[in-house]
């Protein structure tokens, strides 16, 4: 059977034995008589005496069952054996200590998650470095924004040709509206442009290598799916088969070792790949080719790439479909841009309030990792003020869907209100996308916050801005739906479509 057709196959019989097993240990797990099991993950209620009757009835295998049909035709997919990770207080204080104490790894809490001994060569599962840290904070946060300002001209440059030749099959007639799949499109377009700003024009522009790029977060994505329903033994075979054996990592790496290898003094390439995050990088480690091997150096990059190519993605997914269902805000940010007499420049997409209140808003409306700040417990650890214990292994976070949805945070949390950033209705002193603090957690806390989201947040509003430009947005189907979830995550449906309907013949033109 072919590669490509093997993996699709794969990951439907592993989705049909999550779901038997999950119908499995319902009908088997018997609960007490005042305590009961919710289907969406491990939450237990303790009822009072007045509830009897109706815990009997929740107990009852046909309930369960019922119930978890329902989720399932709902979107909402859980793993019925998964270890359930340890949430704390979203305090300041023990944020703080989950966030930077060296005892609890971010590094090797996302590489169990996405299984970075199988899709990443080369990869030290629990390596424990600040050194690496502080290298991606200085390329990502100190000069990222310097390093952004010279590569919007490009971006601009890499849309243009992205509307032109791959948005979607041209229509007969240019008044026409054109159809595209929403998830293909932000996966695609998020690619495209951030590949600019990470390996330059004339790179990210080579066929092969720009569709490795493309491949390996979408592979790797994959793996992680699978990689929940399988057993450990499995996961070297089941990489092999979903990567065709690392294949795109490989192409990456016959391209960019050698440059690495022989220096930026002997890259041929133009004065703007100076501000991509590859040349800094290999500025950065050229000293310590000891530690930054060729290899290293090109598996630290792909483990941003992958941050980069799937975070972004999704989030500019959720607004495009929340700019369909919310029409008003496509003029609203049109008018916000065109008043500010803005262009497609860094420093003028950092100046929209209005369209950050909005990407903000959806952001925490839909809450698209309802888990964050998450950390592996190296060993036995017990919180400052020993109110928590992480045994070795374990996964402990904070619930960052229970921060965003906190009316102490903010005053009617289950409403959308695209407004709420800039018309004070939050008791969060930050207001931008891109923002970190006690009450935003998307992007995580403390000094391992995210260091791409600046990068992140300026493509996203390069491309929501260069589409409104140019189209007016609708769904396909007013009852397309926005996304389903796996455990914490929510994920886009890749069936839901959008139509572009040019602004030259718009009525709102």
């Amino acid at each position: 059977m072919d590669s490509d057709r093997l993996a699709p196959w794969l990951f439907a019989v592993g989705l049909t034995v999550l779901v038997l097993a999950e119908l499995f240990f319902l009908v088997k797990v018997s609960t007490p008589l005042f305590e009961f099991l919710v289907p969406a993950r491990g939450l237990v209620l303790t009822l009072s005496q007045d509830t009897t009757d109706c815990v009997k009835y929740k107990n009852n295998s046909v309930y369960k069952i019922k119930q978890t049909f329902e989720d399932f035709s709902n979107g909402k997919f859980y793993n019925p054996w998964a270890t359930q990770p340890i949430i704390i207080e979203p305090t300041r204080k023990k944020m703080t200590e989950l966030s930077e104490n060296t005892a609890l790894s971010q590094r090797a809490v996302y590489a169990d998650m996405f299984g970075f001994k199988n899709t990443l060569s080369n990869f030290n599962h629990n390596e424990i470095a600040a050194h690496r840290s502080r290298l991606f904070s200085l390329i990502l946060s100190v000069r990222g924004k310097g390093h952004l300002r010279q590569v919007s001209p490009y971006l601009h440059k890499r849309m243009e040709i992205f509307v032109e030749n791959e948005l979607s099959p041209r229509p007969a007639m240019t008044s026409d509206s054109i159809k595209i799949g929403l998830a293909d499109t932000c996966k695609l377009v998020n690619s495209r442009l951030m590949a600019v700003a990470f390996f330059g024009e004339k790179l990210a522009s080579e066929p092969i290598f720009a569709e490795a790029i493309y491949q390996h977060p979408l592979q790797t994505v994959t793996c992680m799916s699978l990689f929940q329903l399988a057993p450990s033994f499995m996961y070297r075979f089941i990489s092999a088969i979903v990567t065709r054996n690392g294949q795109a990592m490989k192409q990456v790496e016959e391209r960019v070792c050698p440059i690495i290898e022989k220096g930026v003094d002997s890259w041929d390439h133009p004065s703007q790949v100076e501000h991509t995050i590859l040349y800094n990088m290999i500025e950065e480690t050229k000293d310590n080719r000891g530690y930054w091997t060729p290899a290293a150096v090109c598996q630290a990059i792909m483990g941003l790439w992958l941050a980069a190519s799937h975070q972004p993605w999704v989030n500019m997914y959720i607004f495009i479909y929340q700019l369909c269902t919310h029409p008003e805000w496509q003029d609203i940010i049109r008018d916000e841009f065109r008043t500010n007499g803005s262009g497609l420049d860094f420093d003028s997409l950092e100046n929209l309030p209005l369209l950050d209140s909005f990407m903000r808003e959806s952001s925490r409306f839909h809450c698209l990792d309802k888990l964050n700040i998450r950390r592996k417990a190296m060993g036995d650890y017990t919180f400052s003020d020993g109110s928590t214990f992480a045994p070795k292994g374990s996964t402990v976070c904070v619930s960052n869907y229970d921060v965003s949805h906190d009316p102490g945070n903010y005053p009617n949390p289950d409403i959308f209100d695209g407004f709420r950033f800039v018309r004070g209705r939050s008791n969060d002193r930050t207001t931008g996308y891109a923002d970190v603090s006690e009450k935003n957690l998307m992007w995580g806390y403390g000094s391992l916050a995210c260091p791409g989201r600046v990068h992140a947040s300026f493509v996203i509003k390069f491309v929501l801005c260069s589409l409104l430009l140019r189209y007016d947005m609708r769904l396909e189907r007013e009852d397309m739906r926005s996304h389903w979830t796996y455990e914490s995550f929510s994920m886009p449906y890749g069936s839901t479509n959008v139509m572009l309907q040019p602004r030259e013949t718009s009525s709102q033109a």
